[in-house]
This record gives structure tokens, C-alpha cells and sequence, in this order.
């Protein structure tokens, strides 16, 4: 059937214009980082309020300090403190911050800066009553914290980073994309059921998706701004608008030339974004989603379409193998068993969502901690540099090619192999 959605440009002089408009934008986003980072620059030590979202030891030397990951105006930065501290997580301090050794670069990537004079202030994180609430509902420290990042984002227990990173699901604890697909269709959901009754008497004339789709995406920043920290978030909620954008412009939103164009956006009034890996790895999951779909065309019997998004599922995780591996190391051949427990996220989280807000949400606790005892062993995967700038290039191939995508997939799947060899081999 022939595709009748209008094209995003019309020509090449739309085409120029729109990037002249973003380049302008990008022009006054990082005028004003400038302007934040000057006037920081501008006081020898400038008094900076922040609240404090992680806190933790480190020992060099022989010698034990305290790292503070900070919440502040102008973003995140980290510093220490030698001083013997107590739990300083979620409080906000003001501190005196030496910050002539920080550039501009530094600045707009997250830094790191020497501090002193840290002084407690009162009032707690507004959140603190939400994080109480889902804290007595565990007995166990490891249960609230991993409750605690799944939910409000809050940094994931090692104990659970480790786990996460040998069964390939660490993207399932970092509240993005794929948690806004859940929490969408759940809200969808639920406030369909309230509103169809409500449109059927009183306005039958309004577009009922695209009054859901409102409501969603007000709800969606609502938890946002509750979150306040996270960036991952951040950039699935700003994909999140530019899609129901062009959905409700009649744009074919799975055109690759939208994606692209929608990445822009996002740099334009993010430039930090640029180097976040994070960001990173959300552009190419979500582009070999894409080359997916371009490729290999939606059949139309179930059993047919259930196929089909298991090999959407299982081509996104090889092809992410390499570019993942070489950032990040530790494997395990039970990073395959990612192909089951990602969809069966779906059914999880919404579930434990709602087990919490009725109160039980310690239902799952011993059960979830005998999957934590196994403690399965992992070995470094270090793919060399050559072989990440090979599946970079055969990624921009791909998207021109459907050669190239095969010939990314059985790369990335032939090394995924020599890393399962490799891991028998040493255990």
C-alpha cells in the first residue's frame, strides 16, 4: 500500500531553513551555558546550592573520603570532601566550589570540582515522603534501594549493577525510553476507560487519541519534574513530544529522515547531550529499531506479528553488542537470557508499580534476592577500537543498504560467540 503521509520537507530550501532555525537555537542554548558558566567563572569561589543525589567512599592512599555526586542549577558535577560526613544523600547543602580549573567543555560535559565550607541546610527532598513510603514496604537495604532506583531513579545498588550487566538488562533500571513506553500505554489505558464515557456525552467531537495522548504527555512531565536528576529520562521525554508531534501532523514518524531530524532537535536545545553516552546508545537502539522496520515489513497473521517482535527484540540485541561491550566489558552468555526478561519488564514493572502503591510492595522481595545470591561470574569483553569503528561505519551503511544490516548483525552475533567461547574457556 503507498505510504500517503506527507513528507516531513518539501525540498531542500525547507530542508536549509529548518537548520538554520535549529542552528540559531543551539546558538542561544549554549549562549546561555556560557552566561552559567561566566558567572560561575567570573567569583573565585562561588557559593553553589545543590542537593545531593549520591554518596560514597573511595579510598587512595590509604586514605578514605567521601564523593558527592551534586543537583544543581547549571546541572550535575561531582566533588569530595575529607571531612567525616553522615548520610548526606537527598539533603541540600550550599558549599563553596573552586571552580578556576574548569572549562567551558568541562562545563557543559558534568565535571569534577574541589570544594569547601559544605554547610547542611534545612528542609528535606520533597520526594522524601514517596521514598519512606516505598522503603517500609522492605526489610532488606538491597530491596529499598533497588525499589528506589527502579521508581524515582535513585542510583542502583553495585550489587544490582552487577547483576544487571551480567543478564544485559541494565537498561531496564535506568528510567528512559523504554519506561515511558510502559508508563504511555498504561496511562493510555486507564485514562481511556475514564474519558471515553466523558467524550460520548458531553464532546464526541474531539479527537480522542490525541486528548490521551495530551493528558499522557502531561503526566509523563509531571514525573519529570518529581525526578528532577534524570537525564535519560529527559531525552525519551523529548523524543516522546517530537513524536506525538508528527504522528498528529500525519507525518510517517518511523521515516528515518524524522529520526534524524528529531536528533537535531534534541541537540539544539541540549547541547550537552553530545556527550552523553547515554544518548549515545538511546540513538543507535532506537535507530536499528528503525533499519528493523525498514527492512522487514510488519506481517499480518498473530502468530506471524509475534515472530516478528521477537526478532525486533533479538536483532536490537546483537546489533548494540560491540558498541555496548567496548564502554562497557563485563559479560555473560546469560546476557541472552535479555530476550526474555526485557518483555517480561512490561508485565513487571507496571505490577510492582501499582503493588506499591496499594502497600505490598515487598511481595517479590525474597525471590528477587535468591536471583541476587547467584552471583553468576563475567569476563571482561574488550572489543578493540577497530571493531567499533567497523560497526559504527557498517551502521551508516545499513541505513543506505540492507547489506550493511546483515553484515552489522553477523559481526555483532560472530563476536558474541567468541564471547561466549572466551568465557568457558576461562571458567
Amino acid at each position: 500500500m503507498k505510504n500517503l503521509s506527507p513528507p516531513l520537507f518539501f525540498n531542500s530550501k525547507e530542508r536549509i531553513v529548518f537548520a538554520l532555525f535549529l542552528s540559531s537555537i543551539l546558538i542561544c542554548s549554549l549562549g546561555f551555558k556560557y552566561h552559567q558558566f561566566h558567572t560561575l567563572k567570573s567569583q573565585k569561589t562561588p557559593l553553589v546550592y545543590a542537593n545531593v543525589l549520591s554518596q560514597y567512599t573511595k579510598t587512595k592512599n590509604a586514605k578514605s573520603y567521601f564523593v558527592l555526586k551534586l543537583q544543581t542549577k547549571f546541572g550535575i558535577f561531582y566533588t569530595t570532601s575529607r571531612e567525616d560526613l553522615k548520610d548526606l544523600r537527598y539533603k541540600n547543602i550550599h558549599l563553596r566550589v573552586i571552580f578556576s580549573q574548569v572549562s567551558f567543555l568541562d562545563f557543559l560535559k558534568g565535571f569534577y570540582a574541589p570544594s569547601f565550607n559544605l554547610i547542611l541546610l534545612e528542609g528535606e527532598d520533597f520526594r522524601k515522603p514517596i521514598r519512606d513510603f516505598i522503603s517500609k514496604q522492605h526489610t532488606n537495604p538491597l530491596m529499598r534501594e533497588y525499589y528506589l532506583s527502579l521508581f524515582l531513579s535513585d542510583p542502583l545498588p553495585l550489587a544490582w549493577r552487577e547483576l544487571s550487566q551480567s543478564y544485559g538488562i541494565s537498561h531496564l533500571f535506568a528510567i528512559s525510553g523504554y519506561h515511558i513506553g510502559i508508563l504511555s500505554f498504561v496511562g493510555f489505558m486507564i485514562l481511556g476507560l475514564l474519558y471515553k464515557p466523558l467524550q460520548k456525552y458531553y464532546f464526541p467531537y474531539r479527537n480522542y487519541y490525541f486528548d490521551i495522548g495530551i493528558l499522557v504527555l502531561i503526566l509523563l512531565i509531571l514525573y519529570y519534574l518529581f525526578l528532577t536528576q534524570s537525564p535519560s529520562y529527559l531525552r525519551a521525554l523529548a523524543m516522546s513530544c517530537v513524536g506525538f508531534f508528527l504522528t498528529f501532523r500525519g507525518l510517517d514518524l518511523l521515516k528515518l529522515e524524522s529520526f534524524f531530524w528529531s536528533i537535531a532537535l534534541l541537540l539544539a536545545f541540549f547541547p550537552n547531550l553530545i556527550f552523553s553516552l547515554g544518548f549515545y546508545f538511546s540513538c543507535m537502539g532506537v535507530l536499528y529499531i528503525f533499519l528493523f522496520f525498514k527492512y522487514f515489513k510488519l506481517p499480518k497473521g498473530f502468530w506471524q506479528k509475534f515472530l516478528y517482535i521477537a526478532l525486533l527484540n533479538a536483532s536490537t540485541f546483537f546489533l548494540m553488542g560491540i558498541i555496548i561491550y567496548y564502554f562497557f566489558p563485563p559479560f555473560s552468555p546469560l546476557s541472552i537470557f535479555s530476550l526474555l526478561l526485557t518483555p517480561l519488564f512490561t508485565l513487571y514493572y507496571p505490577c510492582m508499580l501499582l503493588a506499591h502503591f496499594l502497600g505490598f510492595g515487598g511481595i517479590l522481595d525474597s525471590l528477587l534476592l535468591k536471583w541476587l545470591s547467584l552471583n553468576p561470574p563475567t569476563i571482561a569483553l574488550t572489543p578493540s577500537l577497530y571493531l567499533f569503528i567497523l560497526c559504527n561505519a557498517l551502521t551508516l551503511l545499513a541505513i543506505f543498504y540492507r547489506l550493511g544490516f546483515f553484515a552489522l548483525l553477523c559481526v555483532n552475533i560472530t563476536y558474541y560467540g567468541y564471547g561466549v567461547y572466551d568465557h568457558f574457556t576461562i571458567h
